[in-house]
């Protein structure tokens, strides 16, 4: 069986689908299961060893920090719907032109949207939170999706889910025949593992934080991460608290944010929030590590894949109930409600002050990550290539 997969997402900074792609092609290498398998990165093709080697040159680098800056014309075209289709048409236009070569593979589109190709395929879809939650989205990335996920769905030999509350929604949503559905679980890399002082000593003197002594959140900095929750809460703690224990954020800014991020350089000068910007895929084990608590407040997630590396790095977690994250985290995590910001704070509090629990539910969510990894992952994934290409 041969595979050609999009590889677009692999370009920095990398997101949850850049990790989620790499990950399936680094388990597909080495699991040697498939004959031969073509990465398309949108403007051209390259085999999985030469994808994954410039990926994690691009990491050793500095990913996002090595970029050049964007221009004034590249941010307009970058909002221009106009300037979206015809980069879209481009793309599909490349595969049309090699599609008697790729006929016979089967494709996997691991970012929602099926591209050009005559042979059989399959897509991931990561969530539908441009249909609830439209306002967390650019205008121009509703409409695409709106208009562009129907035929997927419709063209799809088969759909992958990353939870099993994604594939209820989208059987619901859509009328998908549920045989065509099948949930996989991400999983966390193995690099993600509990870690002492000692072993975090020198990524987190590189960022000026102590072992222990912040909380953490992980994540694109936009809207439907819950951060105003997040930096309200964290803000009504006792000042003891929050002095001891700053609220350290990870991640590039992302969409619809200019008021949080100016609340996050207040707080920054008034309270001595850290915020880290985008972190490198090196540093993350040991930041995750580092911390005393993992707080994910997000109003919706397709898996909410920061909270499983928190959990298998032995940190004890909060995030928010009625989410797919209740089904990775299981009775291990605390769970909020949607905006709740005097429970996430009273949750935040008594992780602080009471060490046993703190032990706890570290051990719980270590646990239960154990059920969840990339090479299962990877493994159940080719079952769908083989049975869509039986």
């Amino acid at each position: 069986m041969k595979l050609l997969i999009n590889t677009e997402s692999l370009l920095p900074p990398l997101t949850g689908i850049g990790t989620y792609t790499q990950n399936l092609l680094e388990q597909f290498v080495a699991m040697r299961a498939l004959e031969s398998i073509e990465c398309f990165s949108g403007h051209h093709f390259a085999s999985a060893t030469q994808t994954l080697h410039d990926c994690h040159a691009r990491a050793l680098s500095g990913d996002a920090s090595s970029l050049p800056s964007k221009g004034h014309l590249h941010r307009l075209l970058r909002n221009s719907s106009l300037a979206y289709r015809a980069r879209e048409v481009l793309r599909n236009n490349l595969l049309r032109l090699q599609s008697a070569r790729l006929k016979d593979l089967v494709y996997h589109e691991p970012n929602f949207i099926l591209r050009a190709h005559k042979g059989p395929c399959v897509a991931t879809i990561h969530d539908l939170s441009f249909i609830h939650h439209p306002q967390f989205h650019p205008a121009k990335r509703v409409a695409w999706l709106s208009r562009e996920l129907p035929k997927t769905l419709a063209r799809a030999d088969a759909l992958i889910t990353d939870s099993e509350y994604i594939r209820k929604e989208l059987i619901e949503l859509y009328g998908v025949d549920e045989q065509r559905v099948h949930t996989i679980h991400l999983g966390a890399a193995a690099c993600y593992t509990p870690q002492d002082a000692q072993q975090t000593q020198e990524v987190l003197s590189g960022f000026k934080l102590r072992h222990g002594q912040y909380l953490l959140f992980v994540g694109t900095l936009e809207p439907r991460k819950g951060l105003d929750t997040l930096l309200d809460a964290w803000s009504s703690l006792p000042s003891a608290l929050t002095e001891a224990f700053p609220l350290v954020l990870a991640g590039s800014p992302g969409w619809g944010n200019a008021d949080t991020l100016a609340r996050i350089a207040h707080l920054q000068q008034t309270r001595g929030l850290r915020h880290l910007n985008y972190v490198a895929a090196s540093a993350l084990p040991a930041l995750y590590a580092g911390a005393q608590a993992f707080v994910y407040p997000s109003h919706y997630e397709g898996f909410g894949l920061p909270v499983l590396e928190a959990m298998n790095s032995g940190v004890p977690v909060i995030c928010t109930q009625d989410t797919s994250m209740c089904e990775i985290t299981g009775d291990s995590a605390l769970l909020v409600e949607h905006g709740s910001v005097e429970q996430l704070a009273t949750y935040m509090q008594w992780l602080l002050e009471h060490d046993d629990a703190r032990a706890a539910f570290a051990a719980a969510g270590l646990e239960r990550a154990k059920a969840f990894s990339w090479a299962r992952c990877a493994g159940q994934t080719l079952d769908v290539y083989r049975h869509i290409s039986d």
